[in-house]
């Protein structure tokens, strides 16, 4: 497990990471057929297709984990679907 979390820690990580170029990498990464299968399946996995509230009677626990994972998913979707708007750059005109 810990060489595990030594590998994420070792991930490279950029500062300017705009929001641009992180929903262009999502469409890059999962544009393929085998991405768009990764996709769906990390969407399933955030139960993005099923309800938060399973069971009977409810287990709040349960639940929170539940909601937990569909916000992550959530994110996901929103990084690969919402294109950033373009960022207008002002230029000073001479007399």
């Amino acid at each position: 497990m810990s060489n595990m979390l030594q590998t994420l820690a070792d991930l490279p990580h950029d500062k300017n990471y705009s929001s641009t170029d992180k929903y262009h990498d999502f469409r890059k990464v999962f544009g393929s057929i085998e991405g768009q299968r990764v996709f769906r399946e990390l969407l399933s996995w955030g139960h993005m297709f099923q309800s938060t509230v399973y069971g009977s009677p409810i287990d709040p626990y349960a639940l929170a984990v539940r909601g937990a994972e569909q916000n992550y998913a959530i994110k996901l979707l929103a990084a690969y679907s919402n294109e950033p708007p373009v960022q207008q750059t002002t230029q000073k005109r001479e007399k």
